[in-house]
């Protein structure tokens, strides 16, 4: 019955990334922002002929789409929602974070 949604088709290796990608971006992104991440980087080598190197790849284009993520202009709306002290705290760092960009690009 579930054979056939798009959780049931992921290998290990991409769940276990998803949830170290999860841990890792706990204090500013909702695991399911990091898990749509994983799974759109995931699907377009779902398919490969030779699936060995698949999880580094998605690894890496995860990686750099969660940091791109995280460094927005408008990070808020990509916060996990924590207890108002530490959503407040990730609030403040990712306005730290998008103050210096502005700054190095002015």
């Amino acid at each position: 019955m579930g054979a056939n949604t798009a959780e049931a088709a992921v290998p290990d290796p991409i769940h276990e990334l998803t949830d170290r990608l999860t841990a890792a971006y706990a204090d500013l992104l909702t695991a399911a922002v990091v898990r749509d991440v994983v799974q759109d980087c995931y699907q377009p080598l779902s398919n490969a002929r030779i699936p060995n190197y698949v999880p580094i790849l998605v690894e890496h284009s995860s990686r750099t789409k969660l940091r791109q993520l995280t460094r927005r202009s408008d990070p808020p709306v990509l916060l996990r929602e924590h207890s108002d002290r530490v959503r407040g705290h990730s609030i403040t760092r990712a306005y730290r974070r998008v103050r210096g960009a502005l700054a190095r690009s002015a």
